[in-house]
């Protein structure tokens, strides 16, 4: 866990009010976009974060925890498992899962979390970049052939299908390095 996350966690246990609002303006933008982009309010946003944030402190403060990712990633989970779980009390479906077992906070739960979050990233960059490019990494991802890509593509040769992969794997790479997220999964 980095400095920055672990100086939050602290202030969150602590009530120390400057911390707590730092929580809320470094995470609370990104959680409300989860919930917002998944049918709900800008309420029901931050009565998810604030039940997130109890939730956290519940745990947090209890002999023995530990945090093995940063901070955002596990508020993040706890957001994502409410809003899910309000969902399905809407559509009137039952819950599976017992309370505990879904906010468990070992490292399995954290690294899938980490898992769907960098898979999130990588999506969002992919759509960010040009038809060309996405046309062009679509088929080096289906392992087509370099020969094949430089025909489908309308490329002169095997070379420029080869340079024009590597410069849109390079645009990509940048926009994963860029998103804030990715930067807070590897703090």
């Amino acid at each position: 866990m980095n400095q920055e996350s672990q100086g939050l966690l602290k202030a969150l246990l602590e009530g120390d009010n400057e911390g707590i609002r730092e929580i809320y303006r470094l995470y609370q933008p990104r959680a409300a976009n989860l919930i917002t982009q998944n049918g709900g309010s800008a309420e029901d946003a931050r009565d998810i974060f604030q039940e997130a944030l109890i939730i956290l402190f519940e745990k947090a403060g209890r002999p023995g925890f530990e945090l093995n990712s940063s901070l955002y990633t596990l508020i993040y989970g706890i957001c994502r498992n409410l809003w899910g779980n309000r969902l399905q009390k809407k559509s009137n479906r039952t819950v599976t899962f017992p309370e505990d077992d879904k906010y468990r906070l070992d490292e399995d739960l954290e690294r899938s979390i980490e898992e769907a979050e960098e898979n999130r990233i990588f999506w969002d960059a992919f759509d960010q970049l040009g038809d060309d490019c996405r046309k062009l990494m679509r088929l080096f991802f289906d392992k087509v052939r370099m020969e094949k890509i430089a025909e489908i593509m309308g490329f002169g040769s095997v070379n420029y299908a080869k340079k024009r992969k590597f410069q849109c794997k390079e645009r990509l790479i940048g926009l994963v390095r860029a998103d804030l997220r990715f930067q807070d999964l590897k703090l």
